[in-house]
Protein backbone atom coordinates (compact mmCIF):
# COMPACT_ATOMS: atom_id res chain seq x y z
CA UNK A 1 0.00 0.00 0.00
CA UNK A 2 2.22 2.68 0.91
CA UNK A 3 4.70 1.78 -2.25
CA UNK A 4 2.02 1.91 -4.37
CA UNK A 5 1.50 5.43 -2.87
CA UNK A 6 5.11 6.77 -3.00
CA UNK A 7 4.87 5.35 -6.67
CA UNK A 8 2.10 7.44 -7.69
CA UNK A 9 3.16 10.42 -5.22
CA UNK A 10 6.79 10.00 -8.14
CA UNK A 11 4.18 10.04 -11.42
CA UNK A 12 2.19 12.89 -10.23
CA UNK A 13 5.70 15.12 -9.84
CA UNK A 14 6.78 13.45 -13.48
CA UNK A 15 3.21 14.72 -14.62
CA UNK A 16 3.99 18.48 -13.34
CA UNK A 17 7.19 18.40 -14.97
CA UNK A 18 5.99 17.00 -18.06
CA UNK A 19 3.11 19.61 -18.12
CA UNK A 20 5.49 22.48 -17.77
CA UNK A 21 7.01 21.63 -21.37
CA UNK A 22 3.62 21.05 -22.40
CA UNK A 23 1.90 24.41 -21.44
CA UNK A 24 0.83 26.29 -22.64
CA UNK A 25 -0.43 23.48 -25.22
CA UNK A 26 1.62 23.31 -28.64
CA UNK A 27 3.60 26.35 -28.02
CA UNK A 28 6.60 24.65 -27.72
CA UNK A 29 6.68 21.70 -30.17
CA UNK A 30 8.28 21.96 -32.99
CA UNK A 31 7.09 20.91 -36.60
CA UNK A 32 8.74 19.79 -39.27
CA UNK A 33 9.26 20.71 -42.78
CA UNK A 34 6.23 18.12 -43.59
CA UNK A 35 3.68 19.66 -40.80
CA UNK A 36 4.15 23.75 -40.82
CA UNK A 37 5.29 23.76 -44.84
CA UNK A 38 8.56 25.25 -46.14
CA UNK A 39 11.83 24.14 -48.72
CA UNK A 40 13.53 21.19 -49.02
CA UNK A 41 16.61 20.96 -50.09
CA UNK A 42 19.65 18.80 -51.79
CA UNK A 43 22.48 19.75 -52.22
CA UNK A 44 26.17 18.12 -54.27
CA UNK A 45 29.35 19.08 -54.07
CA UNK A 46 30.84 19.30 -57.98
CA UNK A 47 34.05 18.31 -58.47
CA UNK A 48 36.51 20.34 -60.36
CA UNK A 49 40.35 21.09 -60.24
CA UNK A 50 39.62 24.70 -58.82
CA UNK A 51 37.25 23.33 -55.88
CA UNK A 52 38.32 19.58 -55.32
CA UNK A 53 35.85 17.62 -53.30
CA UNK A 54 36.80 16.37 -49.82
CA UNK A 55 35.84 15.17 -46.93
CA UNK A 56 37.14 18.34 -44.92
CA UNK A 57 35.51 20.07 -47.31
CA UNK A 58 31.78 18.78 -46.75
CA UNK A 59 32.25 19.32 -43.24
CA UNK A 60 33.28 22.82 -43.82
CA UNK A 61 30.66 23.35 -45.69
CA UNK A 62 27.57 21.77 -43.50
CA UNK A 63 28.47 24.35 -40.90
CA UNK A 64 28.73 27.10 -42.86
CA UNK A 65 25.55 26.66 -44.49
CA UNK A 66 24.07 25.76 -40.79
CA UNK A 67 25.57 29.54 -39.76
CA UNK A 68 23.60 31.05 -43.25
CA UNK A 69 20.36 29.44 -41.80
CA UNK A 70 20.74 30.35 -38.21
CA UNK A 71 21.66 33.95 -39.23
CA UNK A 72 18.26 34.04 -41.75
CA UNK A 73 16.14 33.46 -38.41
CA UNK A 74 15.13 29.91 -39.37
CA UNK A 75 13.74 27.97 -36.35
CA UNK A 76 14.11 23.90 -36.15
CA UNK A 77 16.39 23.89 -39.59
CA UNK A 78 17.86 20.21 -40.26
CA UNK A 79 21.20 20.24 -41.92
CA UNK A 80 22.81 16.46 -42.70
CA UNK A 81 25.48 14.92 -44.78
CA UNK A 82 23.88 12.44 -47.24
CA UNK A 83 25.98 9.91 -48.24
CA UNK A 84 29.56 11.08 -49.95
CA UNK A 85 29.06 14.17 -51.44
CA UNK A 86 25.47 15.58 -50.72
CA UNK A 87 23.85 17.46 -48.14
CA UNK A 88 20.50 17.80 -47.16
CA UNK A 89 18.61 20.93 -46.09
CA UNK A 90 15.34 21.09 -44.57
CA UNK A 91 13.88 24.77 -43.70
CA UNK A 92 10.33 24.54 -42.35
CA UNK A 93 8.22 27.77 -41.78
CA UNK A 94 10.37 29.72 -44.06
CA UNK A 95 8.20 31.80 -46.51
CA UNK A 96 10.39 32.71 -49.18
CA UNK A 97 11.58 29.91 -50.82
CA UNK A 98 13.99 31.77 -53.62
CA UNK A 99 15.95 34.00 -51.53
CA UNK A 100 15.94 30.57 -48.90
CA UNK A 101 17.85 28.82 -52.08
CA UNK A 102 20.31 31.38 -52.85
CA UNK A 103 21.75 32.10 -49.53
CA UNK A 104 22.14 28.62 -48.53
CA UNK A 105 23.58 27.13 -51.68
CA UNK A 106 25.83 30.24 -52.71
CA UNK A 107 29.64 29.41 -52.84
CA UNK A 108 30.26 33.66 -51.54
CA UNK A 109 34.31 33.29 -53.28
CA UNK A 110 35.06 36.98 -53.07
CA UNK A 111 37.66 38.00 -55.27
CA UNK A 112 39.38 41.59 -55.91
CA UNK A 113 41.43 41.98 -59.41
CA UNK A 114 42.89 44.53 -61.02
CA UNK A 115 41.09 45.08 -64.01
CA UNK A 116 44.86 45.22 -65.76
CA UNK A 117 44.72 41.61 -65.32
CA UNK A 118 41.32 40.25 -67.01
CA UNK A 119 42.90 40.11 -70.58
CA UNK A 120 40.92 40.16 -73.73
CA UNK A 121 37.15 39.96 -73.35
CA UNK A 122 35.12 37.43 -75.33
CA UNK A 123 31.36 37.42 -76.42
CA UNK A 124 30.04 33.97 -75.67
CA UNK A 125 31.11 31.57 -73.01
CA UNK A 126 31.73 29.00 -75.85
CA UNK A 127 34.36 31.32 -77.13
CA UNK A 128 35.77 31.73 -73.85
CA UNK A 129 35.89 28.47 -73.28
CA UNK A 130 37.43 27.17 -76.62
CA UNK A 131 40.59 29.73 -75.98
CA UNK A 132 40.86 27.56 -72.84
CA UNK A 133 41.09 24.35 -74.75
CA UNK A 134 38.41 22.99 -72.48
CA UNK A 135 35.05 22.05 -73.51
CA UNK A 136 32.72 22.79 -69.69
CA UNK A 137 33.60 25.16 -67.17
CA UNK A 138 34.87 22.40 -64.64
CA UNK A 139 37.35 21.42 -66.58
CA UNK A 140 39.84 24.39 -66.79
CA UNK A 141 42.33 24.03 -64.88
CA UNK A 142 43.09 25.72 -60.92
CA UNK A 143 45.19 28.60 -62.47
CA UNK A 144 42.28 29.78 -64.84
CA UNK A 145 39.25 31.62 -63.73
CA UNK A 146 36.16 32.72 -66.24
CA UNK A 147 35.03 35.52 -65.05
CA UNK A 148 31.53 37.16 -66.41
CA UNK A 149 30.94 40.79 -66.22
CA UNK A 150 27.58 41.80 -67.06
CA UNK A 151 27.73 45.45 -67.95
CA UNK A 152 25.85 48.23 -70.38
CA UNK A 153 22.05 49.09 -70.47
CA UNK A 154 20.85 46.54 -71.06
CA UNK A 155 23.41 44.45 -69.38
CA UNK A 156 25.28 42.50 -72.60
CA UNK A 157 28.03 40.05 -70.63
CA UNK A 158 31.37 39.74 -71.43
CA UNK A 159 33.72 36.74 -70.64
CA UNK A 160 37.56 36.56 -69.89
CA UNK A 161 40.17 33.83 -68.64
CA UNK A 162 41.58 35.54 -65.71
CA UNK A 163 45.15 33.48 -64.95
CA UNK A 164 46.76 35.72 -62.55
CA UNK A 165 45.68 34.70 -58.67
CA UNK A 166 43.36 37.61 -57.40
CA UNK A 167 44.93 40.26 -55.21
CA UNK A 168 42.62 39.71 -52.61
CA UNK A 169 40.11 37.22 -51.83
CA UNK A 170 37.41 37.25 -49.17
CA UNK A 171 39.17 35.21 -46.36
CA UNK A 172 41.02 38.33 -45.23
CA UNK A 173 37.11 39.80 -44.09
CA UNK A 174 35.98 40.54 -41.09
CA UNK A 175 32.56 41.94 -41.01
CA UNK A 176 30.03 42.86 -44.02
CA UNK A 177 27.26 45.04 -43.33
CA UNK A 178 24.29 47.18 -45.50
CA UNK A 179 24.97 50.85 -45.59
CA UNK A 180 23.75 53.53 -48.34
CA UNK A 181 25.70 55.22 -50.74
CA UNK A 182 25.37 59.09 -51.20
CA UNK A 183 22.45 58.75 -53.16
CA UNK A 184 20.94 56.45 -50.49
CA UNK A 185 21.13 53.54 -52.82
CA UNK A 186 21.54 50.21 -51.04
CA UNK A 187 26.14 48.64 -50.40
CA UNK A 188 27.59 46.09 -48.93
CA UNK A 189 30.08 48.22 -46.48
CA UNK A 190 33.44 45.32 -45.65
CA UNK A 191 35.95 45.27 -42.94
CA UNK A 192 39.22 43.51 -43.39
CA UNK A 193 42.07 41.91 -41.05
CA UNK A 194 45.44 43.37 -40.60
CA UNK A 195 46.86 41.33 -43.59
CA UNK A 196 43.56 42.04 -46.07
CA UNK A 197 44.58 45.72 -44.87
CA UNK A 198 47.70 46.29 -46.09
CA UNK A 199 47.06 43.84 -49.37
CA UNK A 200 43.73 46.38 -50.34
CA UNK A 201 46.13 49.05 -49.67
CA UNK A 202 48.54 47.87 -51.65
CA UNK A 203 46.36 47.24 -54.98
CA UNK A 204 44.82 50.84 -54.32
CA UNK A 205 48.44 52.06 -54.43
CA UNK A 206 49.19 50.52 -57.63
CA UNK A 207 46.03 51.46 -59.19
CA UNK A 208 46.31 54.89 -58.24
CA UNK A 209 50.15 55.46 -59.73
CA UNK A 210 49.00 54.02 -62.94
CA UNK A 211 46.56 56.68 -62.71
CA UNK A 212 48.78 59.50 -62.72
CA UNK A 213 50.88 57.96 -65.42
CA UNK A 214 47.90 57.46 -67.81
CA UNK A 215 45.43 59.92 -66.47
CA UNK A 216 42.67 57.62 -66.52
CA UNK A 217 41.02 56.62 -63.25
CA UNK A 218 41.87 52.34 -62.97
CA UNK A 219 39.53 50.21 -62.05
CA UNK A 220 39.09 47.61 -59.07
CA UNK A 221 37.15 44.52 -60.15
CA UNK A 222 35.17 42.76 -57.34
CA UNK A 223 34.35 39.50 -58.21
CA UNK A 224 31.47 37.44 -56.59
CA UNK A 225 31.46 33.51 -57.11
CA UNK A 226 33.11 34.31 -60.72
CA UNK A 227 30.61 37.17 -61.85
CA UNK A 228 31.62 41.31 -61.37
CA UNK A 229 29.55 42.71 -58.62
CA UNK A 230 30.63 46.14 -59.09
CA UNK A 231 33.93 47.77 -60.43
CA UNK A 232 35.17 50.92 -58.55
CA UNK A 233 37.55 53.39 -60.06
CA UNK A 234 40.62 53.91 -58.02
CA UNK A 235 42.43 57.46 -57.63
CA UNK A 236 44.57 57.41 -54.28
CA UNK A 237 45.02 54.64 -51.92
CA UNK A 238 42.74 53.39 -49.54
CA UNK A 239 43.76 52.63 -46.22
CA UNK A 240 42.37 51.47 -43.29
CA UNK A 241 41.10 48.07 -44.35
CA UNK A 242 37.54 49.27 -45.63
CA UNK A 243 35.67 48.52 -49.23
CA UNK A 244 32.26 48.51 -50.33
CA UNK A 245 30.36 47.09 -53.04
CA UNK A 246 27.49 48.95 -54.27
CA UNK A 247 25.60 50.40 -57.93
CA UNK A 248 22.76 48.07 -58.19
CA UNK A 249 21.05 45.97 -55.15
CA UNK A 250 18.05 46.11 -53.71
CA UNK A 251 18.01 46.32 -49.93
CA UNK A 252 16.94 42.73 -49.81
CA UNK A 253 19.97 41.70 -52.18
CA UNK A 254 22.28 43.49 -50.03
CA UNK A 255 21.11 42.15 -46.35
CA UNK A 256 22.05 38.63 -48.57
CA UNK A 257 25.43 39.45 -50.01
CA UNK A 258 26.20 40.89 -46.45
CA UNK A 259 25.38 37.70 -44.86
CA UNK A 260 27.04 35.43 -47.11
CA UNK A 261 30.14 37.37 -46.89
CA UNK A 262 29.77 37.32 -42.93
CA UNK A 263 29.62 33.60 -43.29
CA UNK A 264 32.82 32.64 -45.47
CA UNK A 265 33.11 30.99 -48.35
CA UNK A 266 32.24 27.51 -49.56
CA UNK A 267 34.71 25.70 -50.09
CA UNK A 268 33.69 23.26 -52.33
CA UNK A 269 30.60 24.35 -55.18
CA UNK A 270 27.65 22.98 -54.09
CA UNK A 271 24.46 22.64 -57.20
CA UNK A 272 20.84 21.55 -56.53
CA UNK A 273 19.83 18.38 -57.26
CA UNK A 274 16.94 18.20 -55.81
CA UNK A 275 13.76 20.56 -54.40
CA UNK A 276 10.70 20.44 -52.69
CA UNK A 277 8.42 22.85 -51.43
CA UNK A 278 5.70 22.58 -49.29
CA UNK A 279 3.10 25.21 -48.61
CA UNK A 280 1.99 26.18 -45.30
CA UNK A 281 -1.62 25.28 -46.67
CA UNK A 282 -0.34 21.82 -47.08
CA UNK A 283 1.35 21.31 -44.00
CA UNK A 284 -1.19 22.51 -42.02
CA UNK A 285 -3.72 19.85 -43.43
CA UNK A 286 -1.25 16.87 -42.62
CA UNK A 287 -1.26 17.90 -39.11
CA UNK A 288 -4.71 18.34 -39.09
CA UNK A 289 -5.49 14.94 -40.50
CA UNK A 290 -2.68 13.35 -38.45
CA UNK A 291 -4.06 15.30 -35.43
CA UNK A 292 -7.49 13.47 -36.61
CA UNK A 293 -6.11 9.75 -37.23
CA UNK A 294 -4.13 10.40 -33.58
CA UNK A 295 -7.62 10.93 -32.13
CA UNK A 296 -9.63 8.40 -33.84
CA UNK A 297 -7.13 5.80 -32.77
CA UNK A 298 -6.97 6.76 -29.33
CA UNK A 299 -10.77 6.76 -29.11
CA UNK A 300 -11.06 3.39 -30.23
CA UNK A 301 -8.46 1.82 -28.06
CA UNK A 302 -10.37 3.54 -24.81
CA UNK A 303 -13.72 1.90 -25.75
CA UNK A 304 -12.44 -1.29 -26.29
CA UNK A 305 -10.30 -1.28 -23.30
CA UNK A 306 -13.43 -0.49 -21.33
CA UNK A 307 -16.11 -2.80 -23.10
CA UNK A 308 -13.89 -5.98 -22.83
CA UNK A 309 -11.69 -5.52 -19.67
CA UNK A 310 -14.76 -2.71 -17.56
CA UNK A 311 -12.99 -1.29 -14.51
CA UNK A 312 -9.31 -2.54 -15.62
CA UNK A 313 -10.16 -1.20 -19.06
CA UNK A 314 -10.74 2.28 -17.06
CA UNK A 315 -7.43 1.92 -15.18
CA UNK A 316 -5.94 1.06 -18.55
CA UNK A 317 -7.35 4.24 -20.11
CA UNK A 318 -6.19 6.22 -17.41
CA UNK A 319 -2.55 4.98 -17.75
CA UNK A 320 -2.68 5.82 -21.41
CA UNK A 321 -3.73 9.51 -20.32
CA UNK A 322 -0.95 9.72 -18.71
CA UNK A 323 1.33 8.26 -21.19
CA UNK A 324 0.15 10.34 -23.62
CA UNK A 325 1.40 13.78 -21.10
CA UNK A 326 4.86 12.44 -20.02
CA UNK A 327 5.05 11.87 -24.26
CA UNK A 328 4.79 15.03 -25.15
CA UNK A 329 6.37 16.48 -22.19
CA UNK A 330 9.93 14.25 -23.87
CA UNK A 331 9.71 15.31 -27.24
CA UNK A 332 9.46 18.96 -25.67
CA UNK A 333 12.04 18.67 -23.12
CA UNK A 334 14.53 16.79 -25.85
CA UNK A 335 13.02 19.51 -28.56
CA UNK A 336 12.40 16.94 -31.34
CA UNK A 337 11.38 17.79 -34.06
CA UNK A 338 7.70 16.48 -34.97
CA UNK A 339 7.34 15.04 -38.54
CA UNK A 340 4.73 13.26 -40.37
CA UNK A 341 6.46 10.31 -40.13
CA UNK A 342 7.16 11.11 -36.17
CA UNK A 343 3.71 11.32 -35.70
CA UNK A 344 2.79 7.67 -37.64
CA UNK A 345 5.01 6.43 -34.88
CA UNK A 346 2.65 8.05 -31.90
CA UNK A 347 0.11 6.63 -33.42
CA UNK A 348 1.12 3.04 -34.11
CA UNK A 349 2.27 3.19 -30.09
CA UNK A 350 -0.94 3.70 -29.29
CA UNK A 351 -2.00 0.48 -29.74
CA UNK A 352 1.26 -0.81 -28.00
CA UNK A 353 0.44 1.67 -25.05
CA UNK A 354 -1.81 -0.64 -23.86
CA UNK A 355 -0.64 -4.08 -25.21
CA UNK A 356 1.51 -4.37 -22.02
CA UNK A 357 -1.69 -4.09 -19.80
CA UNK A 358 -3.59 -6.66 -22.20
CA UNK A 359 -0.84 -9.12 -21.47
CA UNK A 360 -1.26 -8.03 -18.01
CA UNK A 361 -4.78 -8.43 -17.85
CA UNK A 362 -4.77 -11.83 -19.33
CA UNK A 363 -2.22 -13.01 -16.82
CA UNK A 364 -4.48 -11.98 -14.08
CA UNK A 365 -7.31 -13.27 -15.53
CA UNK A 366 -5.79 -16.94 -15.62
CA UNK A 367 -5.27 -16.37 -12.19
CA UNK A 368 -9.09 -15.40 -10.75
CA UNK A 369 -10.25 -18.21 -12.74
CA UNK A 370 -7.45 -20.99 -11.30
CA UNK A 371 -9.32 -19.74 -8.03
CA UNK A 372 -7.42 -16.88 -6.60
CA UNK A 373 -8.93 -13.43 -5.62
CA UNK A 374 -8.73 -10.59 -7.25
CA UNK A 375 -5.94 -9.09 -5.09
CA UNK A 376 -3.67 -12.03 -5.39
CA UNK A 377 -4.35 -12.65 -9.03
CA UNK A 378 -3.03 -9.14 -9.42
CA UNK A 379 0.99 -9.55 -7.83
CA UNK A 380 0.98 -13.28 -9.61
CA UNK A 381 -0.20 -11.62 -13.07
CA UNK A 382 2.32 -9.41 -12.73
CA UNK A 383 5.14 -11.70 -12.01
CA UNK A 384 3.84 -13.81 -15.20
CA UNK A 385 3.10 -10.99 -17.55
CA UNK A 386 6.99 -9.53 -17.13
CA UNK A 387 9.41 -11.58 -19.11
CA UNK A 388 6.25 -11.89 -21.86
CA UNK A 389 6.41 -7.70 -21.59
CA UNK A 390 10.19 -7.35 -21.57
CA UNK A 391 10.67 -9.98 -24.75
CA UNK A 392 8.60 -8.47 -27.01
CA UNK A 393 9.23 -4.66 -26.51
CA UNK A 394 13.15 -5.51 -26.14
CA UNK A 395 13.01 -6.50 -29.92
CA UNK A 396 10.77 -3.44 -30.63
CA UNK A 397 13.71 -1.10 -29.20
CA UNK A 398 16.48 -2.60 -30.86
CA UNK A 399 14.50 -2.39 -33.95
CA UNK A 400 13.79 1.32 -33.33
CA UNK A 401 17.76 1.89 -32.13
CA UNK A 402 18.85 0.49 -36.00
CA UNK A 403 16.53 2.59 -37.67
CA UNK A 404 18.02 5.89 -35.70
CA UNK A 405 21.27 5.04 -36.29
CA UNK A 406 21.37 3.85 -39.80
CA UNK A 407 18.07 6.46 -41.36
CA UNK A 408 17.76 9.98 -42.00
CA UNK A 409 15.48 12.09 -41.86
CA UNK A 410 11.63 11.33 -41.25
CA UNK A 411 12.55 7.21 -40.96
CA UNK A 412 14.34 8.76 -37.99
CA UNK A 413 11.52 10.40 -36.63
CA UNK A 414 9.92 7.32 -36.76
CA UNK A 415 12.02 5.50 -35.23
CA UNK A 416 12.54 8.09 -32.35
CA UNK A 417 9.24 8.39 -31.52
CA UNK A 418 8.53 4.65 -31.65
CA UNK A 419 11.24 3.89 -29.31
CA UNK A 420 10.41 6.34 -27.09
CA UNK A 421 6.40 5.18 -27.08
CA UNK A 422 7.66 1.51 -26.44
CA UNK A 423 10.27 2.19 -23.13
CA UNK A 424 7.40 4.66 -21.89
CA UNK A 425 4.88 2.08 -22.79
CA UNK A 426 6.65 -0.52 -20.44
CA UNK A 427 7.17 1.98 -17.87
CA UNK A 428 3.56 2.98 -17.62
CA UNK A 429 2.41 -0.77 -17.18
CA UNK A 430 4.77 -2.27 -15.26
CA UNK A 431 5.10 0.65 -12.79
CA UNK A 432 1.87 2.99 -13.04
CA UNK A 433 -0.50 0.67 -13.99
CA UNK A 434 0.66 -2.17 -11.47
CA UNK A 435 0.63 1.10 -8.47
CA UNK A 436 -2.87 1.55 -9.54
CA UNK A 437 -4.08 -1.55 -9.87
CA UNK A 438 -2.54 -2.28 -5.89
CA UNK A 439 -4.28 0.72 -4.76
CA UNK A 440 -7.66 -0.16 -6.15
CA UNK A 441 -7.33 -3.47 -4.65
CA UNK A 442 -8.61 -2.39 -1.78
CA UNK A 443 -11.62 -1.36 -2.72
CA UNK A 444 -14.69 -3.85 -2.53
CA UNK A 445 -16.10 -2.94 -5.60
CA UNK A 446 -12.91 -3.77 -7.73
CA UNK A 447 -12.81 -7.35 -6.12
CA UNK A 448 -15.76 -7.67 -8.14
CA UNK A 449 -14.60 -10.04 -11.00
CA UNK A 450 -17.74 -9.12 -13.02
CA UNK A 451 -16.92 -5.69 -12.83
CA UNK A 452 -13.21 -5.99 -13.91
CA UNK A 453 -14.19 -8.46 -17.11
CA UNK A 454 -13.02 -11.02 -15.54
CA UNK A 455 -14.62 -14.47 -16.04
CA UNK A 456 -14.10 -17.42 -12.93
CA UNK A 457 -14.75 -21.09 -12.90
CA UNK A 458 -16.31 -21.83 -9.71
CA UNK A 459 -17.78 -20.05 -6.82
CA UNK A 460 -16.20 -16.36 -6.71
CA UNK A 461 -14.13 -15.76 -3.93
CA UNK A 462 -14.03 -12.09 -2.26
Amino acid sequence: MRRNVLTLAAVAVLLAVAGYFVYPLGSSTRLGLDLQGGLAVILEAEDSPRAPRTDEGMDQSMEIINDRINRLGVSESEVQRQGEWKISVQLPGIDNTDDALAIIGKTAVLEFYDVDEFGPPFATIEEALQAAGVGKETELPAEKRLIRWPAGDPPQTRYYLVESAPALTGGALTGAQVGFDSTNQPKVDMQFNDEGAAAFADVTERLAQRNQVTGKDQLLVIVLDGVVESSPRVSERIAGGRAEISGRFTIDEAKNLALVLQTGALPVELRVIDQRSIGATLGKASLQQALYAGLVGLALVAVFMVAYYRLLGLVANLALAIYGLLFWGILNAIDATLTLPGVAGIILTLGMAVDANVIIFARVREEVEAGKTVRTAVDAGFRKALSAIFDANITTLITAAVLFWAATGGVRGFALTLGIGVALSMFTAIVITRALLGLLAEWKPFRNPSLTGLRVRGEKKA
